[in-house]
């Protein structure tokens, strides 16, 4: 809620301005016009504050809660805007724009997902690049490192960790099965197939992946 006298905010609930005394606006449309305004001029967190209110006052204020979304994609808060748009879309499907606005928030939030995750898969490198300065013979370190290029979808360089990691520990089930997906990614059928049939042959069914080496080894052997 906003005194707008004094230009203090206060949180949701509050009835006056502990500054003038003033009882606070709650006209919604007084808060949406004074978001819209705060949009208009790039302030943005002013206008998401508002806009915030506009909604909270009223949660039928179709435009304020559009607008709202727009304000939150703008603040990089795109899971939200998405929120709001999802509630206009169940009550209003046919709303003017709003699969644009929709459209643009899910992009925005991808992008920030992607550049998080990127951080992420840099840090996972890093550290896992650390355990082997530390320890040589870090085989997990290793293996790890071989399924992070796999899922990074990279072969090659997963190829050379997987390789250190099998004279490491050459009757792993779970390394030679990582062997072979690797060497199918690289199209080298036959030896992926050979590499499969050798962790069928150090693996058991008490192995909890028994099945899935199991199916493709039988994969490949149809492939071949």
């Amino acid at each position: 809620m906003h005194c707008f006298s004094c230009n203090i905010h206060f949180a949701e609930g509050s009835k006056a301005c502990s500054v003038c005394g003033s009882h606070l606006d709650t006209d919604s449309d007084r808060y949406f016009k004074a978001g819209m305004e705060a949009l208009a001029e790039g302030n943005i967190d002013r206008s998401v504050m508002l806009l915030e209110d506009c909604v909270g006052l009223n949660a039928s204020h179709v435009s304020g809660r559009y607008n709202l979304g727009i304000a939150l994609s703008l603040a990089d808060r795109c899971t939200e805007a998405m929120e709001h748009y999802a509630t206009i879309v169940d009550e209003h499907p046919d709303y003017p724009g709003i699969y644009t606005a929709m459209g643009q928030a899910a992009f925005g939030s991808y992008l920030l997902h992607l550049s998080e995750a990127e951080a992420q898969c840099n840090a996972m490198l890093d550290f896992l690049m650390t355990a082997i300065e530390q320890d040589s013979n870090d085989v997990d370190a290793y293996f790890s490192l071989a399924n992070a290029y796999i899922a990074l979808e990279n072969p090659e360089e997963a190829l050379q960790w997987i390789e250190k990691a099998l004279h490491i520990h050459p009757d792993s089930p779970a390394i030679n099965f990582t062997m072979a997906k690797i060497l199918k990614m690289l199209g080298k059928s036959d030896e992926a197939s050979k590499a499969a049939e050798k962790s069928v042959q150090l693996s058991g069914p008490g192995d909890p992946f028994w099945e899935e080496i199991k199916g493709f080894s039988a994969e490949l052997r149809g492939a071949a």
